[in-house]
C-alpha cells in the first residue's frame, strides 16, 4: 500500500462476560463501577466521544438494577450516540444455540436498546468460535450490513475486510477488526503508556504496590488479589513506540485509510488518559487524522472508501482453525464443557420456542389471554443463559449452578404458559358426548405437519367406575385405537381449583402406549377412553434379543451393540452404540489426550441384556455395560501448563480405576422408522471423555450436519486444501442431527442437545456423539499462564447423567430420506392431556397451522412485534428453492412478508385460508398472517 494520509480511530470498548471468571453478582459489582466511570466521563469530558458496550443490552439491565436512579443520564448518552449498546442482548455462543435464539436474541437486543435511546447497527461480533454459515443473512434481516468478527477467520486468508457470503448467497462486508482483533491499542499502546508494560509484561512484583488485598479465610482465600489504589504513569517513550509499531501494523492488513485502534480488553474500563494518548498520537502523525472514533461512524467510513471489487469473497461458516504447537484448534470443545447444561439449555429452547409461545399465541386467538409479560420473563431468563461463556460452560463453577437454576425456571415457566394455553383450547373442544365419569385424552401436536406416531401417556382412571379394561376411541373418526398397558397401579390424585380448596380422588394410574393418526398440524385430536374393552394383544419380538416393526429389525449383540436392519434398502448397520472413553488433559475450550492415553471401549466388558417391556407397539431392551474406567489423570512430573496449551505433555490415566455402569435402554416402536435409546450413567472418574459411537461404514468423504438455520457439508476427509488436512480426531458442531451418506443409503443420529460429533476418518466411518468431557477448571486469567482451580469439581461432571437420541438409517441422502422430518418429531414430541366431559364450539380434531411441504422448516410460531397478527418464521435448509403452502384453520384475512426484525417487506395474496410461499435455497422467511 502506497503512503497517504490515514483515519486513526481510537475506539474506547470493553469486551463484557455477563459472568467467566468469577460469578454474575461479582462480576455486576465489577460492571457498576464500569458504568459509573462511564457516566462519569462522558458528563465531565464532553469530548470523549463514545464507548461501545460489547454490543450487547444486558449489561444495562444488570446495571440499573443496582442504579435505578441513573437511567435518564444513562438514556441521554445512548441518544446522543455516545454510549454504543446492541444489537444483542446478550452475546451469544452460536454453535451452542439454536437458530431461532439468536434472531431472538437480536430482537430483543433491538427491543431494549431502543427502550434506551437507540440502537448500535453494528454487527459487532467478538465472540463464538467460528461462525454460523447464515450470520451474513441474519444480520441483512436487522438491517445490519458489516460484521466484525475474527474467530474462524485469519489475516493468512483474507486482509482486514473482505466479504462474507452466506450459504443463502446473502454478501455482507466483513472485517477481522484489526491486526490483534479488539485489543490492539489497549495491549500496544495504552498499557505501555500508563503503566509500562509492553504486551508480554504480566507479571506483578509485591513491591510494585497498588495496595494489593484480598480476604484470606475459608473459600475467600481463593480469591483473586485486588490492586485497590494504583497509580498510573505515563511513559512516553513506550507510548510512541508502541503508537509507530501499531500504525505499521494495521497499514499492513488495512484495506481503506481507516485504521482502527481498539482500547478495549476484558472487562476493561473507559480511561480519561485515552484522550491524552490520542492527542500524543495527532502529534507523532500530524499528516494523519487522528480521532476518539465512534464505531457506527467508522465503520460507514470504511464502507464508503473501499474497493469492493477487490475484496475476497469468503463463503459458508468460518470456522478457520489457528496453529497450536502440535495441532490446529479452534477452542471449540466448549461444544461438549458440561454437557448437562447443554442438554438443559436445548429442553428450555424448544419448551419455549415450539411448545408454550405457539400454543399460547393459538389459545388467545380463541379467547385467552396472551401472556406477553410471562413470555418476556422465559425469554430473557433464556437469552440471558446465552451470554457466550456462560453457554459455553468455560468459567467458574458457580457459573454452572446459576445456569441450571435459570434454565429450570425457563423451564418451569414454559411448562406452566404451555399447561395454561392447552387448558384454555381444551376448554374450547366439544367433548360434551360423554357422561360425567368419562374421560378423554386429547393429543397436541406442534408440529405444522400431520403426525401419525406411537405416544406414552400416564392416566388416572377414577375408580368411581370400572377400570379392569379399556380401550381408546378416536372421537373424530370412530375408530378404535389399540391400547398397550405397561405398568397400573393404585393412586391418589389431586383436583385443583383456585377458588375452592384442593380435594382428592382415587384413581387407578395406567402408564400407556397408543398409536395415534393423522394428528392435524399445529392442533390436535381426542380419544375417549372406553371402557370394558380388551387391551391389544402381540408382540414386537421376533428371536432372541430381537424386536422388529415394518421397517426396522434391531438385534441386540452380546458385545451390547446394536444391528439395525433398514428392510427398505436391505442394508444392516452393524456395532451401533459402543462406548469409548479416553483420557482428558485439556481444558473448557480444547480437548487433549494425555501422552500416555488409555482408551477404554465398552465392547471388552461384561453385559448385562433384560428386556424391560413386550407388547404389539412398543419394545424395549435395557443394556447394562459394566465398564472400569481410570479414576483420574496422573501428571507424571509433566508441566501442567504445556499440557494445558497443548504442547505436549506427560500426563497418563491412572492405574487405579472406578466402576462405570453404562445404561442404555433401547425402544423401537410400531411404525417407526428409527430406534430411540436413553443412556445414564453415574460418573465417579475425573479428567476424562465418554463417547457413543455408530459406525456407517459408507463411503464418501463428507458428512451433513444441522446448524442454525442450515444443514452443512463438512469434509470427513480432509484434503490438502483442508485446513485440517494432517490432524486427528477433529470434532465439530451439531444442532440436532448429524448425517453420513454414500448417496443411496445413510445412517443419522438425532440427539437432544450433545452438541459435538466426530466422524472417524477409518472404514467404520463412525460417528462418534460426545456425551460428557471431565476436565479440570483452568482459566488463562492471564495471558499465556493458567490458573488452574482444582478445588471446582462440577466441570468434571459428578453423578448421574442422562442423554437420548435416537438411530435413523434412510435411503439417499439427508434431504431425500426425511432426516428433517424425523428431527422434527424426536425434538418437538406429541403433548398428550386428560380431561373430562365438556361442551364446546371446537370440533374433535383440528389444525390451527399447517405448513407444507415438510421440507419447509418451521422455527417460530409467535405473536407478530407489532399488531396482533401471528409471525410465522420457516427456513429452507436445503440446496434447491421450495415452493410451499402456509394454511391457516380459521378464515384469513392478509399476509405479509417480513424481516427477522418484523418490519414489512411485501404483501402476499390469500387464497381463502391459504398463502403460497417460495423459500429459495437456504432463505429464513417470516410471514406474519393476520387471522
Amino acid at each position: 500500500m502506497t503512503e497517504k494520509p490515514y483515519v486513526i480511530h481510537f475506539i474506547s470498548n470493553t469486551h463484557w462476560d455477563r459472568e467467566w471468571l468469577m460469578n454474575f453478582q461479582e462480576t455486576r459489582l465489577m460492571l457498576v463501577e464500569v458504568m459509573d466511570r462511564v457516566l462519569d466521563i462522558f458528563d465531565e469530558h464532553p469530548e470523549f466521544n463514545s464507548f461501545v458496550l460489547d454490543a450487547q443490552t444486558v449489561p444495562v439491565e444488570d446495571y440499573l438494577e443496582v442504579r435505578p436512579e441513573n437511567r435518564k443520564r444513562l438514556e441521554k448518552h445512548v441518544r446522543d450516540g455516545r454510549l454504543l449498546i446492541g444489537p444483542w442482548y446478550t452475546d451469544p455462543e452460536g454453535f451452542s444455540v439454536c437458530g431461532e435464539s439468536m434472531v431472538r436474541n437480536l430482537l430483543y437486543g433491538h427491543r431494549v436498546a431502543e427502550s434506551y435511546g437507540g440502537v448500535m447497527k453494528v454487527g459487532h461480533t467478538p465472540f463464538g468460535y467460528g461462525q454460523n454459515s447464515q450470520m451474513p443473512q441474519i444480520y441483512q434481516g436487522f438491517g445490519i450490513d458489516i460484521m466484525l468478527f475474527y474467530h474462524g477467520v485469519s489475516h493468512d486468508e483474507v486482509a482486514n475486510e473482505f466479504i462474507y457470503e452466506g450459504a443463502d448467497g446473502t454478501r455482507i462486508l466483513a472485517s477481522q477488526m484489526s491486526s490483534h482483533a479488539r485489543y490492539n491499542a489497549y495491549h500496544n499502546v495504552y498499557r505501555p503508556a500508563l503503566y509500562g508494560d509492553r504486551i508480554d509484561d504480566r507479571s506483578y512484583d509485591w513491591g510494585r504496590g497498588g495496595l494489593p488485598f484480598r480476604l484470606c479465610r475459608g473459600e475467600s482465600s481463593m480469591r483473586h488479589h485486588l490492586r485497590l489504589d494504583v497509580e498510573k504513569g505515563w511513559h512516553t517513550d513506550l507510548l510512541r513506540e508502541g503508537l509507530k509499531q501499531l500504525r505499521e501494523d494495521e497499514i499492513k492488513v488495512s484495506t481503506t485509510r481507516h485504521l482502527a485502534f481498539m482500547m478495549g480488553h476484558d472487562s476493561s474500563v473507559p480511561d480519561e488518559k485515552e484522550l491524552d494518548i490520542i492527542a500524543e498520537a495527532q502529534k507523532l502523525f500530524p499528516d494523519d487524522e487522528v480521532k476518539h472514533g465512534n464505531y457506527v461512524e467508522m465503520m460507514e467510513a470504511i464502507k464508503a472508501e473501499v474497493d469492493w471489487e477487490a475484496l475476497t469473497v469468503l463463503k459458508g461458516e468460518r470456522r478457520t482453525p489457528k496453529p497450536m504447537p502440535v495441532t490446529m484448534h479452534l477452542y471449540s470443545d466448549v461444544l461438549s464443557s458440561r454437557s448437562r447444561m447443554k442438554a438443559l439449555n436445548t429442553k428450555a429452547e424448544y419448551l419455549l420456542q415450539r411448545r408454550a409461545e405457539p400454543f399460547s399465541l393459538l389459545a388467545s386467538h380463541l379467547g385467552a389471554a396472551y401472556p406477553a409479560s410471562l413470555l418476556d420473563l422465559a425469554w430473557k431468563g433464556l437469552l440471558r443463559c446465552h451470554a457466550h461463556d456462560s453457554i459455553a460452560g468455560s468459567g467458574v463453577d458457580d457459573i454452572e449452578e446459576d445456569m441450571m437454576y435459570r434454565l429450570r425456571q425457563v423451564v418451569n415457566l414454559s411448562d406452566g404458559l404451555l399447561r395454561n394455553a392447552l387448558g384454555n383450547i381444551q376448554c374450547r373442544i366439544d367433548n360434551s358426548n360423554g357422561g360425567p365419569q368419562d374421560v378423554f385424552l386429547t393429543v397436541f401436536n406442534p408440529s405444522p405437519q400431520p403426525r401419525s406416531e406411537v405416544v406414552t401417556a400416564m392416566v388416572d382412571l377414577p375408580l368411581s367406575a370400572p377400570c379392569r379394561y379399556f380401550r381408546l376411541v378416536d372421537e373424530a373418526t370412530g375408530k378404535a385405537v389399540d391400547v398397550q398397558v405397561s405398568t397400573r397401579k393404585p393412586r391418589t390424585a389431586i383436583a385443583n381449583h383456585l377458588d375452592d380448596a384442593p380435594a382428592n380422588f382415587k384413581t387407578e394410574q395406567f402408564v400407556l402406549h397408543f398409536n395415534t393418526e393423522d394428528i392435524p398440524g399445529m392442533g390436535y385430536r381426542s380419544y375417549k377412553v372406553e371402557r370394558e374393552h380388551p387391551w391389544a394383544h402381540g408382540t414386537l419380538i421376533t428371536a432372541d434379543r430381537t424386536m422388529e416393526n415394518e421397517y426396522l429389525r434391531v438385534k441386540i449383540q452380546n458385545d451390547g451393540t446394536l444391528s439395525v436392519l433398514h428392510k427398505e434398502t436391505d442394508v444392516t448397520y452393524s456395532g451401533l452404540n459402543y462406548f469409548q472413553d479416553n483420557g482428558e488433559a485439556g481444558h473448557a475450550w480444547m480437548h487433549h489426550d494425555p501422552a500416555q492415553d488409555q482408551v477404554i471401549d465398552s465392547r471388552g466388558f461384561p453385559t448385562r441384556i433384560a428386556l424391560e417391556e413386550d407388547g404389539p407397539l412398543r419394545a424395549c431392551f435395557r443394556v447394562d455395560c459394566l465398564m472400569e474406567v481410570p479414576a483420574r489423570l496422573e501428571e507424571n512430573s509433566g508441566d501442567p501448563w504445556r499440557r494445558l496449551d497443548g504442547i505436549g505433555n506427560a500426563a497418563g490415566r491412572s492405574e487405579e480405576t472406578v466402576p462405570m455402569t453404562i445404561t442404555s435402554r433401547v425402544v423401537l416402536r410400531k411404525r417407526a422408522r428409527h430406534v430411540d435409546v436413553t443412556v445414564s450413567f453415574d460418573n465417579r472418574a475425573k479428567n476424562h471423555r465418554l463417547r457413543a459411537l455408530f459406525p456407517t461404514r459408507r463411503d464418501g468423504t463428507v458428512c451433513h450436519a444441522e446448524s442454525a438455520f442450515d444443514v452443512i457439508e463438512r469434509d470427513t476427509v480432509f484434503g490438502p486444501e483442508s485446513p485440517w488436512h494432517g490432524t486427528r480426531h477433529v470434532t465439530f458442531p451439531q444442532q440436532r442431527f448429524v448425517d453420513v451418506s454414500d448417496g443411496e443409503n445413510g445412517l443419522a443420529i438425532l440427539n437432544s442437545g450433545q452438541r459435538e460429533y466426530e466422524i472417524t476418518q477409518d472404514e467404520d466411518r463412525a460417528i462418534a456423539l460426545t456425551l460428557m468431557r471431565a476436565y479440570e477448571v483452568s482459566l488463562s486469567t492471564v495471558s499465556k499462564c493458567w490458573e488452574q482451580l482444582s478445588e471446582m469439581t462440577r466441570a468434571q461432571a459428578p453423578g448421574a447423567h442422562e442423554f437420548s437420541y435416537r438411530i435413523f438409517p434412510h435411503a439417499g441422502g439427508y434431504a431425500e430420506g426425511g432426516v428433517l422430518t424425523e428431527t422434527e418429531g424426536f425434538c418437538a414430541p406429541l403433548e398428550i392431556a386428560q380431561a373430562g366431559a365438556h361442551g364446546g364450539d371446537l370440533p374433535k380434531a383440528h389444525g390451527f397451522l399447517e405448513v407444507q411441504p415438510a421440507g419447509l422448516v418451521l422455527s417460530a410460531c409467535k405473536r407478530a412485534e407489532e399488531g396482533d397478527g401471528w409471525a410465522v418464521r420457516l427456513y429452507n435448509p436445503t440446496d434447491n428453492s421450495i415452493s410451499g403452502a402456509v394454511t391457516t384453520g380459521m378464515p384469513l384475512q392478509s399476509a405479509v412478508l417480513l424481516r427477522l426484525d418484523e418490519t414489512f417487506l411485501e404483501n402476499l395474496s390469500v387464497d381463502e385460508n391459504s398463502v403460497q410461499v417460495t423459500v429459495n435455497a437456504k432463505k429464513i422467511v417470516t410471514v406474519k398472517l393476520d387471522c
